[in-house]
């Protein structure tokens, strides 16, 4: 069985000048209350809202882990099923410049995309003062796998027909990654952590690892399925994906915005692993992937 998702891109407009380059990742708070608002979720604890099953809050936010116990054994705790991709805000003056920023939507996050929708409307409204973006949404558009855009939302209305499903066979179908060495760019602070401790350099490994724990969960969670994979048998295998060039530095851009950015190259066969590194170009790795963290993209290809 197959895993499916949607990503999308929303264009915002900066209403006023911006100082913070990072503001946009410090949405996860705003972005809770805005989908709060847009799924009219009145009750303050979901475990003991009578409507837990139907509610697009609860179900987007919650994190109920699995009632079978072999499942909790097999799979770590749910992510959340979305993930954001947020790009820096330019110096000012910047009032009237635009940011596109990504989402990607998970299995059934899917059914909730317009509740979703009207979660970004309601969070990016221009706003006079206060700790978030003063910025408001022109258009919302779905990604194919060639990167084409189909436009489901703008001053026109919404058009939900248009949205464009993809899948892990069709990522691997679509993206074919030149053999030999694998380099990957680092796009925002990736923060991995390995016995309580953040990397300050990433191997093969704890990278790919992380990806398994990450991915196999959301499609249990979310996909409603089991991964065909012996994750034993890679996890043995990746220890002998070798690094042979890295130019990753650690980055606090922030306070909890850190990790290591740069590139690194792996030398070995890679093969059995690019399902896992193809879908985490969109769901990204490490703490704080969720809302832009994490995030990477594959040179190699």
């Amino acid at each position: 069985m197959d895993l499916n998702f949607v990503r999308i891109i929303f264009t915002l407009r900066v209403a006023g000048d911006e100082a913070n380059p990072f503001v946009l990742f410090g949405s996860k708070e705003r972005f809770m209350d805005a989908f709060r608002q847009a799924a009219n979720c009145r009750c303050s604890r979901c475990e003991s809202c009578p409507r837990s099953f139907e509610c697009p809050y609860c179900q987007t936010f919650s994190q109920t882990i699995s009632s079978d116990p072999a499942a909790v054994k097999r799979f770590q705790k749910p992510p959340f099923p979305f993930v954001f991709e947020f790009p820096l805000v330019l110096p000012a003056p910047n009032r009237g410049g635009f940011l596109e920023c990504g989402l990607t939507l998970v299995g059934s996050a899917v059914n909730f995309i317009a509740d979703y929708l009207a979660a970004l409307r309601i969070m990016f409204q221009p706003a006079g003062t206060g700790r978030r973006l003063n910025a408001f949404l022109v258009r919302v558009e779905s990604v194919d796998y060639s990167g084409s855009r189909h436009t489901i939302f703008d001053q026109d209305g919404v058009a939900l027909d248009r949205l464009v499903f993809l899948s892990l066979a069709g990522l691997q179908n679509t993206n074919v990654v030149t053999p030999g060495p694998l380099t990957l760019s680092i796009i925002t602070p990736m923060r991995i952590m390995q016995e309580g401790r953040p990397l300050r350099d990433i191997s093969f490994s704890p990278f790919v690892r992380a990806l398994f724990r990450r991915i196999s969960s959301m499609a249990y969670y979310y996909g409603g399925v089991e991964m065909d994979f012996d994750y034993k048998w890679l996890a043995d295998r990746s220890s002998g994906i070798e690094t042979v060039s890295s130019k990753l530095r650690w980055v606090e851009w922030k306070p909890g915005l850190c990790g290591v950015m740069g590139t690194v190259t792996f030398s070995g066969d890679v093969a059995d692993f690019l399902p896992f590194i193809l879908l985490g170009e969109h769901f990204h790795v490490g703490k704080g992937a969720p809302f832009g963290l994490g995030s990477y993209r594959i040179d190699s290809r």
